[in-house]
């Protein structure tokens, strides 16, 4: 259920988009986005038709209501502590002030929210204070003080002097290559630190960049503005928002990673332009600067290229992160010698002897020097620097592989006075740089650092951490974890120990939480005690991490996976480079799309642990979701080469050619499971839907009959469902589907064939409640994980049912995008076109269709038509004369 300041911004959200809209379109579009909730319509409605007889007061505020929507004036003291100097602007809804701190003793600003607009401030806000980087605007607490309107929140955050981005472009249009990547690079690094925190800025602009030129130093570049509420008294005439929005947002969607990444690739496209971004479709801006060749010169052409992709309409297109966007603008200059003269030259040079010692330092990775700068902090001094001693003399005992690594510890940078990493770069060559810095909050350390690549100034690893007394000694080994992690250092990997005491609840936390059904709340409470008895352990931190996820698959409510974040960050401040702790923190990354970084914290646990089975079989699974089934099949293989007895290595083979619509292959590996471990219910089940779908109803029906047998689950009942269902016997198949949906009511495939039996029965109501049910739950499911083509194909399915036919036709076709050889993709394709009368379209899904799946579709109950179609006959023919 929505609290009321969630609520307030979902309303104020949906007013803002229909102010954007002519306004003969507002009507369809709020009877759209509402749907059903009635409430929201009518909240909305009114606010929108106040705003019309106020003649457009919200998008055009009058100046005589400008001086009595103030709860604050210039020259007044709140708090009795902030003395208000002036008015620096204002928005339809807040102002801000340059003010006094009189406690601090120095000048700050402040964002108040004008009496009746308490939306301004919104729950992500809380996010924002925990950001602490130089190109993120600081904003230091939220007050509340009551004035003659009531309470009024306001911000107090640093203040800052210089002109928005926006205002340089508008002044002098073409930015020199130097300057552009300055201020990219510094935008990039902010908004990256802020997604790493789990902060969305959600109105990232030019006119939210600022650049400051404080006196005798270097430009910094601040984003403002974070985790504020998008002001709906900013029309496109007058902020420009709308332009910056990505596609997704227009249809309803949740900010996220994606769409900041949209709006830094409109900021890119104002500096590649040298002019501010006006309504064109920006794809088509791009491509028409590509063919005139009309960009900024003095940039590379890769600045194109970067911003097309970050500015692609499919969020999964776009770059994972703003340290990526980063890295493919700086990009590396590639050798074009041909590659014949290449190989020419060396097959004749590896005949020498020196030259082969030269091309083996060639392919080597590059050299590192690392300069471990003094500790920092107000907190810093009565710690000295040795704690960054200790983990520099451990840093510099461990094997780099193939690579050189010169550590040089804080001592030698204390002696040359070097406390910056451009001096490191200038005075000591060094390639990279660890810096950290320590305060202390109440009886604990918080430890904050980096390691920076020198060349491009970009963050290569962050980290914090708090410690208490008793966790303490262990930040010279989490650092030192941390580096290895930076630079993919091959060690072996230090043994995670747990105290005696610990033992005993830990033991009974992973009992639970690997038991089938057991109260994973159960688990979470013995892992917390474990982690009291033993706070220098990552261990029952780790797994606290994994029980929050589960909870959260379980329930979709984003709170457990903050909560996981939190118990890997402390794991991390523990020992980074522990697997148990990379396992925990690449389930993190998995369950939110962040594949790559999944595939990076599973691949180092292979690293540390060559023989861990577990490793292989989650790498494995980001490879089917990133859909290189090659190399999928090949880590599932060694998976099942280093322990042949494991069952679990067999099951999971089994669904990944299962969903690829291989099902022989699955079948077989299924048997295999059940040959292993003759008790696994859900193997019988996994067995049963393949049999189904290559149409052995028979051998299905028996293998279901089994998995009842051992116990009643879900899936088994939902499995018995479809085998009714196929047959015809729709009022059967009812009956399986409600009690799989009674057992699990949270799995909208249940819903979903629930649906279409009533649909195909003439009971309509019925399957338009199970219809609604089941897009509600897609929707959760992909608002949190919006690179899965699979979740996408079902919330097409259900918008065709439902009667939104644009919706379907664009989850679809992002769906088939993302996800091309899932079988249950294109499976979802055929019938969502089918629904929608696209017949073409059902038959261009085929094209990556299997053999088995095509003889499934030949006798789904919803294709009766679609197989008399001449072309999906042809295919079918093609399949029986070896043609696939």
């Amino acid at each position: 259920m929505e609290n009321s300041s969630e609520r307030d911004e979902r309303v104020m959200s949906v007013v803002a988009r229909a102010l954007q809209r002519p306004s003969t379109e507002r009507e369809g579009y709020l009877r759209n986005t509402c749907g059903n909730d009635s409430q929201l319509y009518q909240e909305v409605a009114e606010t929108i038709e106040w705003e019309a007889r106020m003649g457009s007061f919200l998008l055009h505020p009058m100046i005589a209501f400008k001086h009595l929507a103030r709860a604050f004036q210039v020259g007044q003291v709140i708090s009795e502590r902030f003395e208000l100097i002036r008015e620096i602007g204002e928005g339809g809804m807040g102002v801000v002030y340059e003010a006094f701190d009189r406690k601090r003793n120095q000048r700050i600003a402040i964002k108040s929210a004008k009496p009746g607009f308490q939306r301004l401030l919104s729950p992500e806000l809380e996010g924002a204070l925990r950001v602490r980087h130089p190109n993120v605007c600081l904003v230091n607490e939220i007050h509340t003080a009551q004035t003659e309107y009531g309470e009024i929140d306001f911000l107090t955050m640093e203040l800052l002097e210089g002109e928005t981005l926006s205002a340089l472009l508008y002044s002098r249009g073409s930015l020199t290559s130097d300057e552009a990547l300055e201020i990219v690079r510094q935008l990039c690094a902010g908004l990256a630190e802020a997604h790493r925190n789990g902060v969305i800025h959600r109105d990232l602009k030019s006119d939210n960049v600022i650049l400051c030129r404080p006196l005798d130093k270097d430009l910094r570049i601040v984003i403002t503005d974070f985790g504020l509420a998008v002001d709906i008294a900013e029309t496109a005439e007058a902020a420009g928002t709308p332009r910056y929005m990505a596609p997704e947002l227009w249809e309803g969607e949740k900010a996220s990673v994606a769409s900041d990444i949209y709006a830094l690739g409109v900021i890119l496209y104002e500096i590649v332009a040298g002019r501010l971004s006006s309504d064109e479709n920006l794809q088509d801006g791009v491509k028409n600067l590509t063919a005139s060749a009309n960009w900024n010169k003095a940039l590379h052409a890769r600045w194109v290229s970067v911003t097309s992709r970050c500015l692609n309409a499919s969020p999964a297109a776009r770059p994972i992160d703003a340290s990526r966007v980063l890295a493919d603008l700086v990009g590396r200059p590639i050798r074009k010698a041909p590659l014949l003269a290449l190989a020419l030259l060396v097959f004749v040079m590896l005949l020498l002897s020196p030259v082969r010692e030269w091309l083996r330092d060639f392919a080597r990775p590059a050299n590192v020097r690392l300069a471990v700068l003094p500790l920092n902090g107000p907190d810093a001094a009565p710690l000295g620097s040795g704690v960054l001693q200790d983990a520099a003399d451990r840093l510099r005992h461990l094997p780099a592989g193939d690579r050189t690594m010169i550590v040089i510890p804080p001592s030698e940078s204390i002696r040359m006075r070097i406390e910056t990493p451009q001096q490191a770069r200038q005075i000591l060559h060094a390639t990279h740089a660890m810096q950290v810095t320590i305060r202390r909050e109440g009886a604990q350390f918080v430890a904050q650092g980096s390691v920076v690549d020198l060349e491009t100034e970009t963050h290569v690893r962050d980290f914090s951490g708090r410690y208490s007394a008793a966790t303490f000694g262990t930040l010279p080994s989490a650092l030192v974890g941390y580096v290895s992690l930076a630079f993919n250092l091959s060690h072996e990997a230090p043994k995670d120990t747990l105290s005696p005491a610990a033992t005993v609840p830990y033991g009974r936390g992973l009992y639970i939480l690997q038991s089938s059904g057991a109260n994973v709340d159960d688990a979470i409470t013995s892992f917390e005690v474990a982690a009291r008895l033993d706070p220098r352990s990552p261990l029952p931190l780790a797994r606290l991490a994994e029980a929050e996820i589960r909870k959260f698959n379980a329930l979709k409510d984003a709170d457990y996976l903050a909560k996981a974040r939190q118990h890997i960050q402390m794991a991390e401040s523990l020992n980074p480079d522990s697997a148990r702790v990379r396992i925990a923190a690449g389930l993190l990354n998995e369950t939110t799309s962040r594949y790559e970084s999944a595939l990076e914290d599973y691949r180092r646990v292979q690293e540390l642990e060559p023989r861990n089975v577990d490793a292989f079989l989650r790498v494995a699974s980001i490879y089917d979701k990133l859909d290189r089934p090659e190399k999928a099949i090949e880590a599932y293989r060694k998976a099942i080469a280093i322990d042949p007895s494991y069952y679990e290595s067999y099951e999971d083979l089994g669904e990944f050619y299962y969903y690829r619509g291989r099902y022989p292959e699955a079948a077989e590996q299924f048997k295999k499971t059940i040959d292993r471990a003759p008790g696994m219910y859900d193997a019988y089940t996994n067995l049963a839907a393949a049999l189904d779908n290559m149409g052995m109803d028979a051998e299905a029906e028996q293998a279901l009959l089994k998995s009842l047998e051992l116990r009643e689950t879900a899936r088994a009942l939902n499995s018995m469902g479809a085998v009714r269902a196929f047959q015809k016997r729709d009022a059967e198949a009812i009956g399986f589907y409600t009690r799989a949906v009674k057992l699990n009511p949270r799995v909208y495939v249940y819903l979903l064939n629930l649906g279409d039996s009533n649909r195909r029965l003439g009971r309509l109501h019925e399957a338009q409640t199970a219809y609604g049910q089941a897009m509600d739950l897609a929707l959760a499911e992909l608002q949190e994980n919006p690179r899965r083509g699979y979740t996408r194909a079902f919330v097409g399915y259900f918008a065709a049912r439902l009667g939104d036919h644009k919706r379907a036709e664009d989850e679809i076709g992002q769906s088939l995008q993302l996800s091309p050889t899932d079988n249950e993709v294109v499976r979802c394709a055929v019938l969502t076109y089918e629904a929608l009368g696209r017949r073409d379209g059902a038959i261009s899904a085929l094209r990556q269709a299997t053999a088995d799946l095509l003889r499934e579709l030949d006798r789904h109950p919803d294709l009766a038509d679609f197989r008399d179609d001449i072309r999906f006959k042809q295919l079918l023919a093609n399949t029986a004369s070896g043609g696939k």
